[in-house]
């Protein structure tokens, strides 16, 4: 029978090397990557549906998720101007519901309007809440 000879675990031969490097900063990863919001979008299709004269006065994003979705609330003030002003946006009012935006990474799920009312120059004023989600 042959004995083995203890290892000397302090010897050079078997002391770990450690390689020093400079630290690197750390960034977290994003778990998914980043989109861009669709509010200019968005903003761009409502006040196309104006006919030109139909404006953003005020523009607002909250993001939103539920279990399966995620994307935002957006709180718009639409100011439209001229003659027919009050008439244009009843009927801009009525018809946002259904209307199809045609959004990049986005849908629009729900477009209403919250307030109507019109200033003392004429101009139709409409609040609107639209939830848009990205779409994958």
């Amino acid at each position: 029978m042959t004995s083995l000879a203890p290892v000397d675990r302090n010897s050079p031969s078997r002391r770990p090397r450690i390689l020093r490097r400079p630290s690197e900063p750390i960034r977290a990863a994003s778990p998914r990557p980043q989109r861009r919001d669709c509010q200019g979008q968005l903003i761009a299709a409502i006040e196309a549906m104006t006919g030109g004269d139909g404006t953003i006065d005020e523009a607002s994003l909250r993001p939103w998720c539920s279990a399966t979705f995620i994307g935002a609330q957006h709180r718009l003030r639409l100011r439209i101007r001229g003659a027919d002003a009050v008439r244009r946006a009843q009927m801009l009012g009525a018809g946002l519901g259904d209307a199809a935006f045609a959004l990049r990474g986005h849908v629009v799920v729900d477009a209403t309007v919250d307030a109507s009312w019109t200033d003392e120059s004429g101009d139709a004023l409409l609040a609107l809440a639209i939830l848009t989600i990205e779409d994958w």
